[in-house]
């Protein structure tokens, strides 16, 4: 929910508890720290594309689409007439291209995707319940466990996966990494991250609390190290968190996120962007967050921030990202955050412009300290350490007491464009 609540640690020092120091959250504690708990070392990272083409099976020859029902069976053709009836066993067998259309039903499983499909759900259901899915080898060692649907490796780009409830997962929902060119179309999301809930038996280690650091599972849909893709049109809700894009396996850029419904995912925020790769700002192509695209989404009800721009540690970058147009209401902390908490990070350049704001809470980041005390903010900019130019245009904010709140050394451009309503008490601190 804030700027340090993901799972994958950064090399850096464990954050104190929420509110111990101002802050102190902004290393995205609960996430940012497990990446080396999930990753553990850059050569399970190098060593990921590897192991996924060898474990992979051999795609067969065959006709261009594939059918799946609850009542078919996997010693079928996975023809119209005699459908397979899991959607791993579609997927093992279909050539690269193939369209697997995935009939009315509830599929208890994880489904692993490393080449190029269209998957396409007619009121299907993947109910990740009690699964803790893994691929095979080092990551399976690391935590890499407890998602859903995997879209991973360079193999899988161009694939597709469209119109599945997805529910119940231990961590992600749907997780695609070091990929490109992906679409995640008209999904619905909803109860995953479970390996967060103290009812879990037996949670992912990602998962467990580690000292002040509470569980947290990261997002009901997750892009990690992924380039060029469309996430449009999902219903995501009632997660732990909802749409996290990040760079522990290499950046995250050039993505578009639009028109989306995130509500009601209680622990975190709406729509994520943080960097926790300690190469972004020295080698875009190694890390970063940046160029992507967050376009009339509706963000409500969230327990962070409706959209948030996050460095985590020293070397990290989210910038030159547009937030354009969105929704943002009723969440937990501001309608949008940006926040950089140590030297050499890098999360200028972004744009918030032409978006709906209200009634959102508090930063907790930046105000600790500040002598009106934590107060209701529409959009809030902080940085300990390095100067953060961004631009603010146009966007209506309103049943605020800040319109916009900023502290250190900030530059908005743009102020005077905005409008505030009379429930807004101060336009800017």
């Amino acid at each position: 929910m804030d700027s340090a609540s993901h799972r994958y640690p950064v090399p850096v020092g464990k954050s104190t508890a929420r509110g111990s120091q101002p802050g102190a959250r902004g290393l995205r504690s609960t996430s940012a720290r497990r990446l080396l708990a999930r990753l553990g070392s850059a050569s399970v990272i190098a060593a990921m594309a590897a192991l996924l083409l060898a474990a992979a099976p051999v795609a067969a020859a065959g006709p261009h689409k594939l059918f799946v029902s609850p009542s078919g069976n996997d010693a079928g053709s996975c023809s119209r007439w005699a459908p397979c009836q899991t959607i791993g066993h579609a997927v093992q067998v279909a050539a690269p291209g193939t369209k697997i259309v995935v009939r009315a039903g509830t599929y208890r499983e994880a489904v692993v995707i490393p080449k190029q499909l269209r998957l396409i759900g007619h009121h299907a259901v993947i109910d990740a319940s009690g699964l803790l899915a893994s691929v095979p080898g080092p990551l399976n060692d690391q935590g890499i466990v407890g998602w859903a649907v995997l879209i991973v490796g360079p193999d899988s780009a161009g694939t597709v996966f469209k119109g599945f409830t997805v529910e119940n997962a231990a961590a992600e929902g749907i997780l695609a990494v070091m990929t490109s060119k992906v679409t995640i179309k008209r999904n619905e999301l909803t109860h995953n991250d479970m390996g967060a809930s103290p009812d879990f038996v037996s949670p992912p280690f990602e998962c467990q609390a580690q000292g002040q650091i509470p569980g947290d599972c990261g997002e009901a849909l997750h892009l990690m190290g992924v380039a060029d893709s469309r996430v449009v049109w999902n219903n995501v809700h009632d997660n732990v968190g909802g749409i996290l894009l990040s760079d522990e396996t290499g950046p995250t850029h050039g993505n578009l996120v639009a028109h989306n419904t995130s509500k009601n995912n209680l622990e975190d925020c709406g729509i994520t962007l943080p960097s926790h790769n300690d190469k972004a700002t020295t080698d875009p192509s190694l890390g970063g967050v940046y160029d992507n695209t967050i376009l009339g989404n509706w963000s409500i009800g969230n327990g962070g921030a409706g959209v948030g721009m996050f460095a985590a540690g020293p070397g990290m970058a989210s910038y030159n990202n547009r937030v354009i147009g969105n929704v943002l209401r009723d969440n937990g902390e501001a309608g949008v955050g940006i926040h950089s908490h140590a030297p050499d990070q890098n999360v200028s350049g972004n744009l918030i412009a032409a978006n709906w704001i209200s009634g959102n809470g508090v930063d907790p980041d930046f105000q600790g300290t500040d002598p009106a005390g934590p107060q209701n903010t529409g959009i809030a900019i902080g940085s300990v350490a390095v100067p953060v130019s961004v631009r603010v245009l146009g966007n209506w904010i309103s049943n605020e007491y800040w319109g916009i709140y900023s502290s250190g050394s900030i530059t908005i451009h743009g102020l005077r464009s905005n409008h505030f309503t009379r429930s807004v008490a101060h336009h800017t601190n």
